[in-house]
């Protein structure tokens, strides 16, 4: 670890082979075309400035020039987000952020690209002096071509300076790996990690130019991320959905409970294999005990059709033996054809046994069941989206207390063409 070396700045921190020459290329190629075209592909980009994790930083440290795509197939997207200055807590200031995202499809190879930009960032002043980052670059890319799928990188730094109070700003020597450049009493600043997977399926990856730690606060700052993906497995349909065994938030839209046991359908199915995650029991807000929570799906696509489902259940929830509700299943089933034909239903959604102070209920025709000044059960909830259906099996409004809302057996799958 080297302290306050001065020396010659380098000009990169690290390089390795991308194709395409300097980062304005890519830029040019980007703006290239405004149409977008089908490919065989799912796709998927993200980027930020810096983000601050851990340590004694305020609330309100999230990303910076966030943008992204979500699943797509589509060459030709280009999208941009950037900031003309952002403050970086327990850090100082970034300029000129920008982050862009955007796919391609060139000779016969299809790639994700995200590229993200700092013009400088000013550490806050402090009684050991300031410090000040120039030209930051990140740049990552995930492609297919004739001989497989591959992944690569660049990033970039063009100077650190330091300046001591009352003195002249010092040209600092750049992290390498392995070897990060400590500012003693104020940050160590180390070389941003790359990581990538790449198989016969697909590849991914995702690098931070940079990684500040803050010696004050032991927060750790990431500089410049972009993350990039390609995966195989898109024929005729582009799948986007979720499940949840249980989920809860106050009237006022605040999450005291987020979604579990979590599961996110893949863009591309699942291959016909059936995915699956359980937790034994969630304690939710106002007192409620889920127990046997479990999501599963399934999806499956070809050149006919693309079909699947996503289910979440629970086998039992309590309020203190005021009432309890068994075997709560939502489902979503959704079939999509070549020809553009679309089959959804909810079939497999179930609501079984619901008891209030021991004496079994019955849901009349509302499917609006009220415990007065307990709680208040509404059961198949559907709502049609685009291509697909969301249901939730239960919902429990509580009478008492916060008012708090909790969906049980939570299910959303939609399917959209691909375009192939």
């Amino acid at each position: 670890m080297r302290k306050l070396s001065v020396g010659a700045t380098a000009l990169a921190l690290a390089v390795t082979g991308l194709v395409g020459a300097a980062p304005g290329g890519f830029a040019a190629q980007s703006e290239a075309s405004a149409r977008t075209s089908p490919t065989q592909f799912a796709l998927k980009g993200s980027g930020y400035g810096s983000r601050v994790v851990g340590g004694d930083v305020p609330t309100g440290s999230d990303t910076t020039a966030y943008r992204s795509f979500g699943c797509t197939n589509r060459a030709g997207l280009d999208r941009e987000n950037h900031q003309l200055e952002e403050t970086i807590p327990g850090l100082g200031t970034a300029s000129e952020v920008k982050t862009r995202v955007w796919t391609r499809k060139r000779g016969g190879v299809v790639s994700s690209y995200s590229r993200n930009t700092i013009a400088r960032i000013s550490m806050l002043d402090s009684p050991l002096g300031s410090l000040e980052i120039n030209g930051i670059l990140s740049l990552s890319r995930a492609f297919h071509d004739e001989t497989g799928f591959h992944t690569s990188h660049r990033t970039t730094v063009q100077s650190i300076s330091f300046t001591p109070p009352g003195g002249t700003p010092m040209a600092m020597d750049l992290p390498t790996p392995g070897d990060p450049l400590e500012i003693p009493g104020v940050a160590t600043l180390a070389v941003g990690e790359t990581t990538n997977r790449v198989n016969g399926e697909g590849a991914r990856i995702q690098t931070d130019a940079l990684k500040v730690y803050l010696t004050a606060t032991g927060g750790r700052i990431r500089i410049a991320h972009t993350a990039a993906q390609i995966q195989s497995g898109l024929i005729s349909g582009v799948f986007s959905g979720n499940a949840s065994g249980s989920r809860s938030e106050l009237l006022d839209g605040h999450v005291t409970s987020g979604r579990s046991p979590y599961l996110v359908m893949p863009c591309q199915g699942t291959g016909g294999e059936v995915r699956k995650k359980s937790i034994s029991r969630s304690d939710l807000t106002g007192g409620l005990l889920a127990q046997g929570l479990s999501t599963q799906e399934r999806a499956n696509q070809d050149r006919r059709r693309a079909h699947g489902y996503v289910q979440a259940s629970v086998e039992r929830l309590n309020l203190g033996g005021r009432f309890t509700a068994r075997n709560i299943v939502g489902r979503v089933n959704v079939e999509r054809l070549a020809g553009g034909k679309l089959r959804r239903t909810i079939d497999g959604t179930t609501m079984g046994r619901v008891t209030v102070d021991g004496e079994p209920q019955s849901f009349p025709d509302s499917d609006v069941l009220e415990i007065p000044g307990v709680a208040r059960l509404e059961r198949n909830i559907v709502r049609k989206v685009k291509g697909g259906l969301h249901v939730v099996a239960l919902r429990v409004t509580l009478l008492e207390g916060t008012g708090a809302v909790i969906d049980l057996g939570e299910a959303k799958l939609k399917i959209r063409a691909s375009g192939n």
